[in-house]
């Protein structure tokens, strides 16, 4: 490792924005090498912001009265950790260096969990070397659906096809703006939270929200009230309206900046309430929140899905969805 890097720690980022900039410097420069941002949404979001995250800075002195950022590690509330290393400071030392650190400065004890997206294998081999373990895969699936094409063709037809097929079930689709307008901002989003956590009671970072959170996560560059797809029964007993689920879909600021039919957007959350399951609702509101994207001027849908999800996998490539990426979570026991 090169003698003029050191590292230091810190609990709130958000308090050195300077430091903050050459972070976001070294995150582009790895992006553009590897092909896959090193960090993920949350974990970008936990640099500028105090959103209880803690790092690990490896910062090299150009001897000119200057230092460099080399390396990063972020660590979670729930000791989630993700890191970058400056693709010129690889093989030397800093990654492992940077773990060794976190748990020691952090006082970390138990297990660790170390995403590595993209699974490259210089990532492979720095969480070997520590005794890490694959434990969970998400993958990053993605279809191509430019204007003119057969597949966009097919995918318009299916989201016409998804709203009949909704509508004959007495199932009222609306975005998030009309859902507010005809029941309320209030009771929305409290729909919005129970159903959220009806689907991911079992999902570590989506599951088990509240209000706050919820407006914590639309809190965002990107956000487009429009683009949350939403549907909605009345309830058979107490005739009140109940959510039955959602589609919320994103388009990047930078994606917008692109013309029509060269922007990329996401399936970014699709969701079921529990008593929704097995009606065939899923598949059409993903259908419904893709049309919306086409709509917007989408040419490539994008979508993240756990890697052991083998239907959500299957129904995906049936709509043309290809694996082009996979994320590893890597677990191991941290060292005393």
């Amino acid at each position: 490792m090169p003698n003029n890097v050191t590292f230091r720690k810190f609990r709130d980022l958000s308090e050195h924005p300077e430091l903050v900039e050459k972070i976001d410097q070294l995150l582009e420069e790895v992006c553009q090498h590897d092909g896959v941002a090193a960090f993920s949404e949350a974990f970008v979001r936990g640099i500028a912001e105090d959103q209880g995250h803690r790092h690990i800075v490896a910062v090299e002195s150009t001897g000119e009265s200057k230092d460099d950022v080399v390396g990063v590690l972020g660590l979670d509330p729930s000791s989630t950790v993700e890191m970058a290393v400056s693709p010129s400071r690889r093989h030397c030392g800093v990654g492992r260096e940077l773990l060794d650190r976190a748990i020691t400065d952090f006082q970390l004890e138990g297990a660790l969990e170390v995403w590595a997206h993209g699974d490259s294998s210089a990532a492979q081999k720095l969480v070997e070397s520590v005794g890490g373990r694959r434990t969970r895969e998400l993958l990053k699936m993605a279809v191509s659906c430019e204007p003119g094409s057969s597949r966009r063709e097919e995918l318009e037809r299916g989201a016409e096809e998804a709203r009949e097929r909704i509508a004959g079930q007495d199932v009222e689709i609306l975005n998030y703006v009309a859902a507010i307008d005809k029941y309320g901002e209030e009771l929305v989003d409290q729909e919005w939270v129970r159903v959220n956590n009806e689907a991911f009671a079992w999902h570590p970072e989506q599951g088990g929200w509240d209000l706050e959170r919820l407006v914590e996560a639309r809190n965002t560059a990107w956000f487009e009230p429009a683009g949350v797809w939403m549907l909605w029964a009345e309830d058979p007993v107490s005739e009140e309206p109940r959510c039955l689920g959602f589609h919320w879909t994103k388009i990047p600021v930078d994606q917008m900046e692109k013309p029509e039919g060269k922007r990329a957007g996401e399936v970014y959350v699709v969701c079921l309430a529990d008593e929704a399951r097995g009606r065939g609702l899923g598949g059409a509101i993903t259908l419904v929140g893709i049309g919306y994207l086409l709509e917007q001027g989408a040419g490539l849908v994008e979508l993240y899905v756990e890697g052991d999800n083998a239907p959500a996998v299957a129904t995906y490539q049936h709509l043309g969805f290809e694996v082009v990426q996979t994320d590893v979570v890597y677990r191991g026991e941290k060292r005393e």
